[in-house]
C-alpha cells in the first residue's frame, strides 16, 4: 500500500494555492501577462518555504498547451508531465551531485537542440550554490545569452555563496519565512481535509517548531498523527515531537511572575524526571514570556497562538508588571546558552529561575522620576522650613 507523504499531496498546483509567497506569485504572474518573462530566475529563501514548487509551476504555465498563461490547466499532457516529473523538455537537476564542469558542459550542449515537443527548455537547478567555481564559470555565457528557447530557474538557500557573475545574470526574487498565522490557517484546512482532530495549541506548537518552514510543519503533522492517530491530545503531540507541554510552560511563567520558588523546583524536578531537555525548556520559557511580554505592549496576543494561550498570555500579561516580565527574559533567554554548556544542567536551570525570583520590584521610569521629584520636593521643602525658623530665632 503506498503512501504519500502530506508535504507531496498538499504541494500547491497553482500560484494562488501558494502560501505566504504574495509578492513573488504577483511578480510572476504580471511578468507573464505582459510578456516580460526573463531568461534566468534566481528563487532564493529558507528551505521549504516553496522555492521549488514555484520553479515547477512557472515551468506549467510557461509550457502549458493553453500558454503561456498565468494560469496552467493542470490538465494538458505538458502539465501533467511537469507535475509528474517525466517531462523531457523540464529538466530538475541537483546541484549537490551534479556540481562539476562536466555537468554545465552538458547542460550547454543540451540547450543547443529545440524542445521536443513544448514551447521552452527548462532547467531547474535546486540548490545551486553547490557548483564548483569552475562549473559556474562555464555556465555564464550561456547564462548571459541562452537560446531563446531556453529558460534557467535555480533554487537555493544560501544566495550569499553564489558569484556576483550569476546573480547579475538572474532575475531574483527573495522568498520569505512563511507567518504563523498563514501556516497555522493552513494546517487546519488539511487537518479538516485529512479527517484529524488537532487542537489550536498543538498546531501552534507545530507552527513554532517549522520556524517558517510549510514542508517541515507537515512533516511534523505527520509524525504527530502516525504516532499519535487521529485524534491526539495535546500531551501526545508534546511528546511525540519532544516538546514540553504548554500548561507547564505556562506555569513555569506564573511561578515567575508570582515569585512561587517552590512551584518552580517542583516543576524542574518533573521535567528533569521525564529526561525532557532543559535547553528546550529555557528557550520555550523565554518564547511564552516575549508572548506577555507583547501582550502586555500591545494589550493582544500574538496572532500565532491559538485561543486557549491567547486567553492564557493575557491574563498573565494584566496580572504581571512590563518591567518584571522584560528582566525575566533576559535572565532566561541568557541560561539557554549557559544550561546548554553547563556540567550540570539542571542546576544552571534552577539557579537561573530563582535569581527570576529575587529580583527587586520592578518599577518603570516614570514612576521612578515621579519618586525622585516627590522626594526632591520634601527634601527643598525640608530645607526651607528649617531656613524659616532660623530666620525667625534671629
Amino acid at each position: 500500500m503506498s503512501y504519500t507523504v502530506l508535504a507531496r499531496k498538499y504541494r500547491p498546483q497553482a500560484f494562488e494555492a501558494m502560501t505566504g509567497q504574495e509578492h513573488v506569485v504577483r511578480t510572476i504572474e504580471n511578468a507573464i501577462k505582459l510578456d516580460r518573462v526573463a531568461h534566468a530566475y534566481l528563487f532564493a529563501g529558507p528551505r521549504g518555504v516553496g522555492k521549488t514548487t514555484a520553479a515547477r509551476l512557472l515551468a506549467r504555465a510557461l509550457n502549458c498547451e493553453n500558454g503561456p498563461t498565468s494560469t496552467p490547466c493542470g490538465t494538458c499532457k505538458a502539465c501533467t508531465e511537469i507535475r509528474d516529473g517525466t517531462s523531457t523538455d523540464v529538466a530538475e537537476i541537483d546541484g549537490a551531485s551534479n556540481n562539476g564542469v562536466e555537468n554545465v558542459r552538458e547542460i550547454r550542449e543540451n540547450a543547443k537542440y529545440l524542445p521536443q515537443g513544448s514551447r521552452f527548455k527548462i532547467y531547474i537547478i535546486d540548490e545551486v550554490h553547490m557548483l564548483s567555481q569552475a562549473a559556474f564559470n562555464a555556465l555564464l555565457k550561456t547564462l548571459e545569452e541562452p537560446p531563446g528557447h531556453v529558460k534557467f530557474i535555480f533554487a537555493t538557500t544560501e544566495a550569499h555563496k553564489l558569484p556576483d557573475t550569476i546573480l547579475s545574470r538572474c532575475q531574483r526574487h527573495n522568498f520569505r519565512r512563511i507567518s504563523a498565522a498563514a501556516m497555522l490557517k493552513r494546517l487546519q484546512e488539511i487537518c479538516v481535509l485529512e479527517k484529524v482532530n488537532v487542537s489550536g495549541s498543538s498546531l501552534s506548537l507545530i507552527v513554532r517548531q517549522s520556524e517558517g518552514g510549510m514542508r517541515d510543519a507537515l512533516s511534523l503533522l505527520d509524525q504527530v498523527i502516525a504516532a499519535c492517530g487521529l485524534s491526539p491530545t495535546d500531551a501526545d503531540v508534546a511528546e511525540a515531537l519532544g516538546a514540553i507541554d504548554r500548561t507547564l510552560i505556562h506555569a513555569f511563567a506564573v511561578a515567575l511572575v508570582k515569585r512561587d520558588a517552590k512551584s518552580l523546583l517542583t516543576n524542574v524536578e518533573e521535567i528533569w524526571n521525564r529526561g525532557l531537555d532543559l535547553r528546550r525548556l529555557a528557550e520555550d520559557l523565554a518564547f511564552h514570556l516575549r508572548h506577555v511580554f507583547v501582550a502586555k505592549a500591545t494589550g493582544q496576543a500574538p496572532d500565532e497562538l491559538a485561543d486557549s494561550d491567547r486567553d492564557a498570555v493575557l491574563a498573565l500579561a494584566r496580572e504581571s508588571d512590563a518591567a518584571q516580565v522584560a528582566r525575566l527574559f533576559d535572565i532566561v533567554h541568557a541560561a539557554v546558552w549557559e544550561i546548554a554548556r553547563a556540567p550540570q544542567p539542571k542546576l544552571a536551570l534552577e539557579m537561573a529561575l530563582l535569581k527570576g525570583l529575587h529580583l527587586a520590584p520592578a518599577a518603570s521610569l516614570p514612576d521612578l522620576i515621579a519618586r525622585v521629584e516627590k522626594l526632591s520636593g520634601g527634601a527643598a521643602g525640608a530645607q526651607g522650613g528649617r531656613s524659616s525658623s532660623a530666620n525667625f530665632r534671629a
